[in-house]
């Protein structure tokens, strides 16, 4: 009897762990959800090279509003002061840009880039929504476990800028560690490093984030987050008629 019974207990177990187990999607969420800053207010500097050589710097404000299926995102120019003035509205695949002195946002691609290898979706870039999981492995990331992630362009998607996206995710803390993005074609369109993790507003977020060019291995960009706070604007803020009239302000 006791035999049986054991054997019950055992079965019950097994039969109740894989049901308990979170997907891989559940994880990218979690993963996603870990580092982003609700109504998040940002400085960002960006530095490009070619080599050792600095080719370019810029210096930007912004602020981001998270949604249901995809983050919205307001950016201006603050330096250099040939761009100064400038503004982008990233809602989804469609992407804004209102040039100094004048009223009509002209649309882009989602990859039209802010400077060297730095497009303005990398600026919050995250994935659950808009992409699917085609698979999960357990490997290695520079001699440490990291989950590595497949992901595919989800056709319900908002966000198309990369048909296939390769994701390495620690474990432990779930911090996104290291990504590459590829065109429809199969090229690798470019790769980023997600580092220098801190605590900021209760979230865990990599406050630098090197992104090299797929093809061009002397060429990267560093994007640093150099102040970061929390400003509320509301929904209407981030509507492309609304562009002109957004007055940019420094993380508070």
């Amino acid at each position: 009897m006791k035999f049986i019974l054991a054997c019950l207990a055992l079965f019950l177990l097994l039969d109740i762990a894989p049901a308990s187990a979170e997907s891989p999607s559940d994880i990218l969420f979690k993963s996603d959800a870990s580092r982003t800053i609700s109504d998040m207010s940002m400085e960002v500097r960006l530095t490009s090279y070619d080599a050792d050589r600095v080719s370019d710097r810029s210096t930007l404000w912004g602020v981001m509003k998270p949604g249901k299926d995809h983050n919205r995102l307001l950016l201006s120019f603050r330096e250099p002061a040939s761009k100064h003035g400038q503004k982008f509205l990233v809602d989804g695949d469609a992407v804004y840009v209102l040039f100094e002195r004048t009223t009509n946002p002209i649309r882009v691609s989602p990859l039209e880039v802010l400077t060297g290898q730095a497009s303005d979706g990398d600026v919050v870039r995250t994935f659950a929504a808009d992409y699917a999981v085609a698979a999960m492995d357990e490997t290695t990331l520079d001699g440490k476990p990291a989950l590595r992630f497949d992901l595919s362009a989800d056709e319900g998607a908002n966000v198309s800028s990369y048909a296939k996206v390769l994701l390495w995710i620690d474990p432990e803390d779930l911090r996104l560690l290291y990504a590459e993005f590829y065109a429809a074609s199969g090229a690798l369109l470019k790769k980023a490093y997600y580092r220098d993790y801190r605590s900021v507003l209760g979230k865990d977020f990599p406050c630098t984030i090197d992104i090299w060019a797929g093809d061009k291995a002397q060429k990267h960009t560093t994007m640093a987050f150099t102040k970061i706070g929390r400003q509320v604007l509301p929904d209407t803020a981030f509507r492309r008629t609304s562009l002109a009239f957004w007055n940019p302000e420094a993380p508070r």
